[in-house]
């Protein structure tokens, strides 16, 4: 039960969210201005403007990817876990 809550509190973390939001707005990125604005990956409270594929841009692609990966790996370790705990529980 913990273990769920667990998962459930990190999917409806608002930073998570906005990690993945973020990272939605750079990748879908084909259209409109030469600037896209989005937060800083690295202060999630301060946003950067960033030149459409720009080396910047990519950089940034990249900080994002790897804090969704993060918050992936943790939620699939809880998973995991509970499956193994479930595994004990009713063998």
């Amino acid at each position: 039960m913990e273990i769920d809550n667990e998962i459930n509190r990190i999917k409806s973390d608002s930073t998570y969210r906005r990690v993945r939001r973020n990272l939605r707005i750079l990748k879908e990125a084909r259209t409109g201005g030469r600037l896209i604005r989005v937060r800083s990956p690295d202060d999630i409270d301060r946003f950067i403007e960033v030149r459409r594929n720009s080396e910047e841009m990519k950089e940034v692609l990249s900080k994002y990817e790897g804090l969704v990966d993060d918050y992936t790996q943790r939620v699939r370790n809880l998973a995991k876990e509970k499956a193994e705990l479930e595994k004990h529980l009713f063998a």
